[in-house]
This record gives C-alpha cells, structure tokens and sequence, in this order.
C-alpha cells in the first residue's frame, strides 16, 4: 500500500474503535481521529529497549519499597514523617483500610510512567500512573500497526495479552470474571475501557465495562449480570471515592475476601511526593536497605529531583538542603515564590496526588512560562492546600526533540514534524518480574511544554528502530 492508503486504513480502523474522540480530546474539523496519523512507529534503538526493561524492573522495586518504608514509618518515630506527609488530608477509614495487615503485600496489576525521552538519549520520570489511562488506546494501536508490518514492542496484543495475566494473578486463577468500573469522574475514559473488555471477550476472557451502579451486592459477593466478580479493576481515582455509588460495599467485599479490588485502595501509593522522599538525605540508608546501591543510583538518575511544599517553618539554624531562591539558602518554602526567572525555569510545580489536579497534566505550573505574579499565586495555593494536597516542586526537564512522520490528510502528503516525545510504557506483574506489555509515544510539536494527547500530536506505538 502506499502512505496515503496505509494512513486512510489507519484513520477508518481508528475510527471505528471510537476510542479517539472524547469530551476531553474532540477530533478537528475534517477528521475523525483526534490526533495526527503517524505513519511509522516510534523508532527506539535496542539500548533504549532495553532500559525501558530495566526501567520497568526498578519501577516495581521502588513500588514494593514503598510499602516496606510506609509501615516502616507507622511503627519507627524517626521516619514517622514519611507516613505523616502520605496519610495527612486522606479519610480516616480509607487510610485505616489501606493498612489492612492482609493487603499489605498488595501492588497494583500494572502501572505506567510517563518519561521524556532526552537529550543522552536515557530517560527521565515525570510521574508514575497506577490507575493509567490509554491502555485501550495502545492496544488497539499495537494491532493496526502490527497489521501493516511494523515492529511494534509488546507485539499485536502486548497490551491485551499482560492485562489478562495480571488479572489472573490477582485473582489467583485462571481466566478470572472480571468487572472494569468506570466513575463518572472517569467517564471520558469509557470507550478505551469498552475497547479492552471486548476485544478480551473475543478472547475468551470473561471481562465487563460497567459503571459503578450496576456491580450488584449479595451476601457471597458482587455481581455483574448475574455473574460473581473475581476481580474488580478500579478505574477510578481515590480521591473520588466519596463519589462513587456503592463504594462502601465495594470495600467491604474486598475487606471480606470476597473480591480482590486493584488498583488496591492504596491512596498512600498514589502520591508523586515518593519522588521527594527518594531524594531526601535522611532516607538515604533506608532506601539503599531496601532496593540496593545499585537500583538506588538508578532511581535518582531516573526520578528528577523533587521537594515536597511544607509551610512549616525550619529552626533557624537550618536550612532545605540542596535548594536555594535568589541565590541563598531556602529556610521558608515562601520564599520559593521570589525565584528569579532564570532560577524557576529548571522547576515545575504540581499537586502530589488525591485531588482531582494531580492528573491528567491539571494543576501543572512551569517555571520557565509562568510570569512572576503567577508563579508566586501557585507558590502560596500549594503551600495553602497542603492539609488535604500536597505540592511538589521537581526538577524542570525538556524532552529532546525528534523528527516523525504523520499524514496530513488536507495537503494529502506525509510531513516530517520536529517534536518532543513522552513515552508511556505499560509494565505487567508477571509472578516475581515484569513484563513490558507496550509503550505509547506522543510526539508534540516542539514548542508546546506539556507534553500530552492533543489535536496536533503523533500517537504512535514505539517499536524497534527500522
């Protein structure tokens, strides 16, 4: 087939899944998917594969440490801060819920970090996802592409094929029933989620998309036409528990053993604040104890640096070790509002996690874009939240930038844009490693900051370079 064939293929088959059109995304005027066509995968070398596998082994390690530290901290006085920071602002009976001595071990069935591609060609961590959209999306994605002949990571079905495992695993048995329950929060996601269930269905996979409404409560479990769960797949944030229907019976079938829910209710799991806590010099020994020197040094070289917005004040002796505004020593977390412009360019400011901004590139402030009157305002909103939201400052990075085709189907020929890459590789729990199920690449034009599915983005699977 031609470019321009293969391209229409793509955009008709695309179209047909419904997966790209949303409130949240809505396709352009004359066309029918909400982003550009890429008319190649995104080429990765084979050292850049294999990191991204290396990256998924670190990432599970670093999310069992986390656990290991938390319940750590809950029994340890002097590392009773770590669990101050993640549990404070959070309900009480969610917290107390996520501390079940029975759930403890629990991990999400995967999870997905978003990572800039830079200039040494290695990667950087923005943020990792365990209630991650667009699994859906690159599933179907990894099909066509594969379908014209293209080497795409994880293969036709990677995506299908490591969500199913996961699920067995979870449940404890093969070929589990398994419930997709999608918020209304969430709601934008649904078509993506309808995608996944049916396309297991097809293959022999008893999995349903349904709200929360229509999970049915009985003495010996929850139902789904007439069908008892094994599995529950949250997808929904815990910020937004309170409302979801029928949360409460929810919980308490998972605090009866009667269903395994994952992600588990884990809020404390679900903080971007672990980046400044891997970072933070008093729990240097700690995490060497539990990942090793080497996974260590790993971590941070992956995992920019990150301080958590405490308002507190510091005794005057002493000061935010490592971080300066205006040139001097930090000893008030205001004064961050007062960074020149050059100095608050290497930073970006975010909520940490259980508010819905902490998702979905909401609540994000560049330094380098925003003028001082703003950066101060965001400045004092995160210390002002910090009761029920915690803000990270973190290490500003740019992704480098990358040529890629896509079709423009008004001009009728294939155009080379220069844009930076996010990839978003999907790692699968699989026994006791981990398993690289795909990688979605979203290709930006070069000057766009925030780097996400957009109109005039390339959305492609990321495979082996041709």
């Amino acid at each position: 087939m031609s470019q321009a064939t293969e391209a229409t293929w793509l955009e008709d088959v695309l179209a047909q899944e419904h997966l790209f059109q949303s409130r949240r995304r809505p396709a352009p005027p004359g066309q029918r998917v909400s982003w550009r066509i890429g008319t190649n995968v995104l080429p990765l070398s084979q050292a850049q594969r294999q990191r991204l596998r290396e990256i998924g082994e670190d990432l599970w390690a670093f999310a069992r440490a986390q656990q290991e530290i938390y319940h750590l901290a809950l029994r340890r006085p002097d590392l009773h801060f770590v669990a101050e920071y993640l549990d404070l602002g959070k309900p009480e009976d969610v917290v107390r819920f996520s501390q079940m001595k029975r759930l403890r071990r629990q991990l999400p069935a995967f999870m997905r970090p978003d990572l800039l591609l830079v200039a040494d060609d290695d990667f950087i961590a923005t943020e990792i996802d365990s209630v991650p959209g667009g699994f859906g999306e690159l599933a179907a994605l990894q099909d066509v592409y594969a379908a014209l002949g293209q080497d795409v990571i994880g293969g036709p079905s990677g995506i299908l094929d490591g969500f199913a495992r996961s699920l067995a695993l979870t449940a404890g048995k093969e070929s589990p029933v398994t419930a997709i329950v999608v918020s209304q929060e969430s709601e934008d996601y649904r078509p993506e989620m309808e995608h996944v269930a049916l396309a297991l269905r097809g293959r022999g996979h008893e999995v349903h998309c349904v709200p929360p409404k229509d999970v049915i409560f009985q003495e010996d479990g929850l139902y789904v036409e007439g069908r008892r769960i094994d599995v529950l797949y949250r997808f929904f944030e815990l910020f937004d528990l309170r409302n979801v229907p029928k949360a409460d019976l929810l919980l308490y079938a998972q605090r009866k053993d009667l269903v395994q829910i994952t992600p588990p209710i884990k809020p404390q799991l679900e903080e971007k604040l672990w980046f400044a806590l891997l970072h933070h010099p008093v729990l240097e020994p700690v995490w060497r104890e539990a990942l090793g020197a080497d996974r260590l040094v790993r971590l941070k070289r992956l995992i920019p640096e990150t301080y958590l917005l405490d308002p507190r004040p510091v005794p005057p002796h002493a000061v935010v070790a490592g971080l300066t505004a205006c040139g001097h020593p930090l000893q008030d977390m205001r004064r961050l509002g007062d960074m020149t412009k050059r100095e608050r360019a290497d930073w970006v400011l975010k909520p940490s996690g259980f508010s819905e901004m902490a998702w979905g590139s909401r609540g994000v402030h560049i330094g380098e874009d925003a003028p001082q009157e703003s950066w101060q305002a965001a400045v004092e909103e995160g210390l002002r939240q910090f009761g029920h939201t915690r803000w990270i400052l973190q290490r500003y990075h740019k992704a480098k930038v990358v040529p890629h085709d896509y079709f423009d189907f008004a001009a009728g020929e294939v155009v080379t844009m220069q844009g930076r890459a996010r990839l978003c590789p999907y790692y699968f729990r699989q026994g006791d490693g981990v398993d690289l199920g795909g990688v979605l690449a979203t290709i930006c034009p070069q000057d766009k900051k925030i780097i996400h599915g957009m109109v005039d983005a390339i959305m492609v699977p990321a495979g082996a370079a041709l």
